[in-house]
C-alpha cells in the first residue's frame, strides 16, 4: 500500500493534459505505444493512472511499456498488481510471462503462461503461442538446470498440444525431434532433476 501511495504522489506531479479523463489518457498512451514512442506512452499511462488508480488495464499497459523500455523489474511490479487485482484477465499473465523470460526466470514464465492458458480456455482463446512458450521455457530449463520427472511430462504435454492444434506449424518437426531426444535419453527411473546434455 505504501508503494501505491508513493506511486500516486509521483503521478500527481505529471502535467500531461490535465483536462483529459483517464480513458482518453489511456487511449493516447496506447496510440504512442503502437507508434513505438514508449517514453511518451509512459507519461500518458502515468497520468491516466493518477485519474483512475483502480484501472488494472492501465497497470498492465504501463507494465508492458516498461517492458518495451527494458525496465523489467518495474514492469514486473505493475504486472503483479494487475494479476492480483484482475485475476480473471489473461493479458497481465501473458505480459508477465514475457517479462519473466527476459529476466531469465523460466520457471515463473511457465506459471504465468499456464495461468494465461487456464483463463483463455474458458473463452476459447488462441492458445498455440502460449503452449509453445511453456514448452520453450521448459526446454531452456532442462538444458540449463534440469527438470523433475513431472516437469518433463508437462513440457511434453504442452509441446504435443501444438501438434494437436496446428499439425502444419513449421516448428513441429523440430519439436518432435526434441521430444524424441528427451524420451530416448531420459533415465527410466528418474529421481530428482535430470539435465539434458546435447
Amino acid at each position: 500500500m505504501k508503494k501505491l501511495f508513493i506511486l500516486l504522489l509521483i503521478l500527481s506531479s505529471f502535467e500531461i493534459a490535465p483536462a483529459q479523463d483517464g480513458f482518453n489518457l489511456y487511449a493516447l498512451g496506447n496510440k504512442e505505444m503502437n507508434e513505438g514512442n514508449y517514453r511518451k506512452a509512459e507519461e500518458y499511462y502515468l497520468a491516466a493512472l493518477a485519474k483512475e488508480p483502480q484501472n488494472w488495464n492501465i497497470y498492465t499497459q504501463l507494465g508492458y511499456c516498461y517492458h518495451r523500455q527494458l525496465k523489467f523489474r518495474e514492469a514486473d511490479s505493475l504486472f503483479n498488481i494487475a494479476c492480483i487485482n484482475d485475476s480473471m484477465n489473461s493479458k497481465p499473465y501473458w505480459y508477465r510471462g514475457l517479462n519473466h523470460v527476459k529476466l531469465k526466470q523460466d520457471s515463473l514464465a511457465v506459471i504465468c503462461y499456464k495461468k494465461f492458458i487456464d483463463i483463455e480456455k474458458k473463452h476459447n482463446g488462441n492458445l498455440i503461442t502460449a503452449y509453445k512458450n511453456v514448452g520453450w521455457a521448459y526446454e531452456r530449463m532442462i538444458k540449463k538446470d534440469g527438470l523433475y520427472s513431472w516437469q518433463i511430462d508437462d513440457m511434453i504435454y504442452h509441446f504435443e498440444q501444438l501438434e494437436r492444434l496446428d499439425p502444419m506449424m513449421p516448428d513441429i518437426p523440430n519439436i518432435q525431434n526434441f521430444i524424441e531426444l528427451v524420451k530416448a535419453k531420459r533415465p527410466a527411473n528418474q529421481s530428482g532433476k535430470w539435465k539434458l546434455i546435447i
